[in-house]
């Protein structure tokens, strides 16, 4: 049954929500010393370099790992709940999600992330706010039909969507479909600022600016 509102509001979790760099290679350490296995720098510090599945695959060739990928992302996921409990959110962000709260108003998460590991996360900081949580793994935020889709589903006009990302592919893709877009610095490099400031409606480092819309 399509849910009828006014505005929708999507947010992306990592970058956006929270500044996790370095949050998976602490649990790639973690995991090697819960298995007694030798940490690798080198995975260690390429995770945010390459493609998470390829980590992935990565980690089991280096480890010799025969447990199946989807069992070892379970196994990293349940430790990066209580790693990213630790990381607090981007300044704003707990006031913004109340604010955008109402009766005609969604905010939603659409994260690459496990759906599991972004709600202990939102429950551990008490965000009731949020309606759904949804797994975009095979990056449909990269095509224009996403939001066609997502405004079907909701039953809110296209041009009454919100997205905030990091991520400038999300962002260009968002903007040619007629979404109002919002970017955010996750430490972006001053050609990433400029590029963005460029696509984005608005460019923000966090969700304070925000408060006042």
């Amino acid at each position: 049954m399509t849910q009828k509102i006014e505005k929708l509001t999507i947010l992306d979790f990592d970058g956006t929500v929270l500044d996790s760099t370095m949050a998976w290679s602490n649990v790639y350490q973690s995991y090697c010393k819960r298995h007694y296995l030798t940490i690798s720098e080198q995975i260690r510090l390429n995770q945010s370099n390459s493609p998470f599945t390829e980590w992935i695959e990565t980690i089991k060739a280096t480890h010799k790992i025969t447990q199946p990928s989807k069992s070892l992302i379970v196994a990293l996921n349940e430790i990066a709940k209580k790693v990213y409990n630790k990381i607090l959110p981007k300044a704003g962000f707990v006031d913004f999600v109340q604010v955008r709260h109402t009766s005609k108003s969604k905010t939603i998460i659409v994260s690459r992330e496990e759906p599991d590991l972004i709600k202990s996360y939102l429950s551990n900081y008490r965000i009731s706010e949020v309606s759904e949580v949804l797994q975009d793994s095979n990056q449909k935020r990269t095509r224009a039909n996403f939001y066609t889709d997502i405004s079907k589903m909701y039953g809110c006009k296209t041009k009454n969507i919100t997205l905030i990302d990091d991520s400038l592919s999300h962002c260009t893709i968002a903007k040619q479909a007629g979404v109002f877009v919002i970017g955010i610095n996750d430490n972006h490099s001053v050609s990433r600022n400029n590029q963005m400031r460029l696509i984005c409606e608005l460019y923000v480092n966090d969700f304070t600016p925000l408060l006042k819309l």
